[in-house]
């Protein structure tokens, strides 16, 4: 999460790209207001799941499980389709289990392999909050026109593309 609020000003901007010759005044603002809405967007998002008892993961589980409901997945796959280890999606069934969410159904030959799939509480759960979860999206991005959100994807898709340079320093 990115707490910081309180912006640095253009005119220290300017001041630190005197000291710090590398630094791009413009690229720095850019990308702190960028990930300044984002962990805002995520703080939002997450008081609006944990009304429901909802983690942001245990939420997203669901949601993928969900656009084929009647389909069981196995944990692994799930797991690359979120962007997290094994632990963790291990640690995300264990909790949606636990709630009914979700079933787990053992192979009928290799008992060693395991699938999940939602349970009706689990997409009754989905049934109810969608509709609302939707319209604050909706009312999020209502200030945008459909080009101007098609140009942000855009944008946002080029400053993605270039995220593993941040892991090769």
């Amino acid at each position: 999460m990115f707490y910081l609020k309180d912006l640095p000003t253009d005119k220290t901007l300017r001041e630190f790209a005197e000291r710090y010759p590398n630094m791009n005044p413009s690229a720095l603002k850019t990308c702190a207001e960028l990930m300044r809405t984002g962990s805002d967007l995520l703080t939002a998002f997450e008081t609006i799941l944990g009304k429901q008892g909802l983690s942001q993961g245990r939420f997203l589980t669901l949601i993928v499980m969900n656009r084929i409901p009647d389909e069981e997945i196995n944990p692994s796959t799930l797991a690359e389709k979120l962007g997290v280890k094994r632990p963790t999606m291990t640690g995300l069934l264990d909790g949606l289990e636990k709630n009914g969410l979700v079933e787990r159904l053992a192979h009928l030959e290799d008992r060693r392999k395991i699938s999940v799939r939602l349970t009706a509480k689990g997409r009754q759960v989905l049934e109810d909050m969608l509709p609302d979860y939707y319209r604050n999206i909706a009312k999020l991005m209502a200030n945008l026109t459909e080009k101007e959100r098609l140009e942000l994807m855009s944008l946002l898709a080029k400053v993605n593309q270039r995220l593993p340079i941040l892991h090769r320093e």
